[in-house]
Parts: structure tokens; sequence; C-alpha cells
């Protein structure tokens, strides 16, 4: 449940909570639970948050800070996390269906059984992502980064691929994943992927799987 003192400062806008967090440096906003439909929070400095379970569908968090904020369970269909950094954050069954996640830090971020169908992730940071079982259906990875990220058991059916990165990803029991959006991308050097899938890869682009 969210502290309502918490939550009463962040309704009085961004600027009012940012001010408070940089007063209240030692603070951790508890805002579990919280109903925030469309809430602009451009820029907001969440670091550290707990958000577990938060309502924020058409939320504006564009270029928001939110290192190791806890959205675990988050409702963030078609929010806007454009340029957001949530590095560590965790997403762990989260709704981010439609969300636009263009060029957003996701440095090791735990987005586990997330669904991100139809989500806008050009040129995101997904280096070290768990990725497993998440939904990645028709998802638009174009050139994003996602080396060293676990995708085992992930739903990629007609994800978007082209010029993605997937140096030493781990794509072993991934779903729907063919050797046509394979050959799409930048690179697969050091990925795991199934005997199948790499005997299809190593006869038909076998440039994808050297050293870049």
């Amino acid at each position: 449940m969210a502290t309502p003192e918490h939550l009463d400062k962040l309704k009085q806008g961004v600027g009012a909570w940012n001010t408070w967090r940089g007063e209240n440096p030692n603070t951790r906003p508890h805002l579990s639970g919280a109903d925030l439909p469309e809430a602009n929070l451009l820029g907001a400095f969440l670091v550290g948050a707990s958000l577990e379970g938060a309502t924020l569908w058409r939320a504006n968090l564009t270029r928001a800070v939110l290192w190791r904020v806890n959205l675990e369970k988050a409702t963030l269909w078609r929010a806007n996390l454009e340029e957001a950094d949530l590095m560590e954050a965790n997403l762990k069954g989260a709704d981010l269906i439609k969300a636009n996640l263009k060029r957003t830090g996701l440095l090791g971020v735990n987005l586990e059984g997330a669904s991100l169908a139809g989500a806008n992730l050009e040129e995101a940071d997904l280096w070290g992502a768990n990725l497993v079982g998440a939904n990645l259906y028709r998802t638009n990875l174009e050139r994003a980064l996602l080396s060293g990220a676990n995708l085992e058991n992930a739903n990629l059916l007609e994800a978007n691929l082209k010029g993605a990165v997937l140096w030493k990803a781990n794509l072993r029991g991934a779903l729907h994943l063919t050797a046509g959006q394979l050959s799409q991308v930048k690179t697969i050097y050091k990925a795991e992927l199934n005997d199948e899938l790499r005997v299809q890869v190593e006869k038909n682009y076998p440039h994808l799987l050297g050293q870049p």
C-alpha cells in the first residue's frame, strides 16, 4: 500500500516531487498499488521507489530516473518511457503492452514473465536483462542492445530484431524464433541457440556467428 504522504507529494507534480526527493535522499518512496493512470511524470526522480502493482497506464515517464525501482506486476499499458533509465529495475510480470521504450535504459532489468507485446524497444539498452518467459509478440527490438540478455522461453513471434545486438544472449528455448528473424540481426556472436536453429544459421547466415 502506498504511503499517503508520498502519494500526495507525487500528485503535486514532478517539480515538487523532485525537490522533496532532493531534501530527503534517504527516504524510500512507498507507492505500491498507487493509481496513477495518465500521470505526467516526465523527468521524475523515482530511484529506489516501490511501485509494485501500481496502475500507470498511458503515464508519461519520459526521461524519468527509475534505477532499482520495483514495478513488479505494475500496469504500464501504452505508457511512455522513452529515454527513461530503469537500470536494475524489477518489472517481473509487468504489463507493458504497446508501451514506448524507445532508447530506454534497461541495463540488468528483470522482465521475467512481463508482457511487452507490441511495445517499441527500438535502440533500447537491455544489456544483461532477464527476459525469461517474457511475451515479445510483435515487439519492436530494432537496433536494441541485448548483449548477455536471457530470453529463455520468451515468445518472439513476429518480433522485429533488425539490427539488434545479441552477443552472448541466451536464446535457448525461445519460442517462435526463426532463422529468418535472426538473419536481420547485427550479431549473435557467442549466443546460445537451440541446436536446430544453430544449424540453420550456420548454413545460411554464418557471418552472424563471427566476431563483429
